[in-house]
């Protein structure tokens, strides 16, 4: 959106952030639906992790290829269709929790999710002046978006989960409304594939993709076992709705939180967002019995993630010229819907073995192992860390 004002630039970016928040809504209560409507229906614990990875399966390959999208057609144009597709997943299931049609329904929403997240962040980091603001606004919104959804689905889940997943298709049709009225930028210019090579070299894209790695892991466990964990310990869906909501109301004050730092250096934020969402992950097996030490775990852990998932997008875009920015957003957006894919699955695989407790605490720590890109950075003097951004 080069040369336009600021007036204008702000309003776009109010349009996308309202956008978000509806498409949000939909997708939080999907979230915590689609796992306890398998469960309802008889699918195993292992069935219902499998599930919730075929959805990172479409939102890998849809991160991948969004940034070729994006040199053929508008990004509000994908945004849009992302919220209509996101609307199919919730009305599928609502119809039938039969296999086919569940698969089909985790398969389109992960394609949704991917599409959705991809342009919309493309969208905040082309246009003119800095992006962490921006950025933090959309993801703050959105964020409120799952704080609600949660609880709205928990309300909704007493009377049928059916009904409340017929509302969540409703919902995500609405938010296709308002993101047709964002600007229409231009498609990007098409690159060679030895520039496309090069991206990755940047310093900044390594850090972005890795804080995707650790933010979609988080999101990963808690959009498929955190539900399963808290209902087999005794409690009601409401409360199951209410401490997810927990987990994204932190991540509401995360991405608001990282809105205020930009004096701060951007690898150190990285290196406490990786920690404190580890912690969050590994932990909260251990102590899903207890309510309040939920409660704070699931706190830090989404505090941590959503300090993580404004600044990955952002670091990897400012590493890159305008127009491999898209390219840029869909590398790191690659390593989040692959960990959404991987840890879920990975997860699933430990259950046998080692049981819930002890796979949520390895997947934690491997959560974690992103911290070494940022090895020593607190011993390092904040010019030099702010230099390396």
């Amino acid at each position: 959106m080069v040369g336009n004002t600021r007036s204008s630039v702000t309003r776009d970016n109010n349009v996308l952030s309202i956008t978000a928040l509806v498409y949000s809504v939909s997708m939080g209560i999907q979230a915590v639906l689609l796992p306890l409507l398998a469960l309802a229906a008889g699918y195993s614990k292992p069935d219902i992790g499998i599930l919730t990875a075929l959805s990172a399966v479409t939102q890998l390959v849809s991160r991948m290829s969004s940034a070729s999208a994006m040199r053929r057609i508008s990004d509000k144009v994908l945004v849009s269709c992302a919220c209509l597709a996101m609307a199919l997943s919730g009305l599928l299931v609502a119809w039938s929790a039969y296999v086919l049609v569940f698969v089909a329904a985790e398969l389109i929403q992960g394609l949704a999710r991917g599409t959705f997240w991809t342009a919309a962040t493309t969208h905040v980091v082309r246009q003119d002046g800095p992006s962490v603001g921006r950025m933090a606004a959309v993801n703050f919104f959105s964020s409120f978006g799952l704080l609600s959804g949660p609880i709205l689905a928990g309300y909704l889940a007493r009377f049928s989960l059916s009904t409340a997943l017929f509302i969540a298709g409703g919902i995500a049709i609405i938010a296709s409304i308002p993101a047709m009225a964002l600007a229409k930028e231009a498609p990007f210019t098409k690159e060679g594939r030895r520039v496309k090579r090069e991206i990755w070299n940047q310093h900044e894209v390594q850090i972005g993709s890795w804080a995707g790695l650790t933010a979609g892991s988080w999101r990963g466990i808690l959009n498929s076992y955190v539900p399963v964990v808290l209902k087999s310990v005794g409690d009601s869906y409401f409360l199951v709705g209410v401490l997810v909501a927990v987990a994204n109301a932190a991540s509401i004050a995360g991405a608001g939180i990282m809105g205020m730092l930009n004096r701060f250096a951007p690898i150190r934020v990285f290196a406490i967002g990786v920690l404190t969402a580890a912690a969050g992950t590994a932990l909260v097996g251990l102590t899903a019995r207890s309510v309040s030490v939920t409660v704070a775990l699931l706190a830090i852990g989404g505090i941590g993630a959503g300090l993580l998932q404004t600044l990955g997008p952002v670091m990897a875009a400012n590493g890159v010229s305008p127009q491999l920015k898209g390219d840029a957003v869909a590398i790191a957006g690659s390593f989040r819907a692959g960990a959404l894919l991987v840890a879920p699955f990975f997860t699933a695989l430990l259950l046998g073995p080692i049981g819930m407790t002890g796979a949520l605490i390895i997947v934690g720590g491997v959560l974690g192992l992103p911290v070494f890109a940022a090895r020593g950075v607190f011993q390092r003097s904040p010019s030099a860390s702010s230099a390396e951004t």
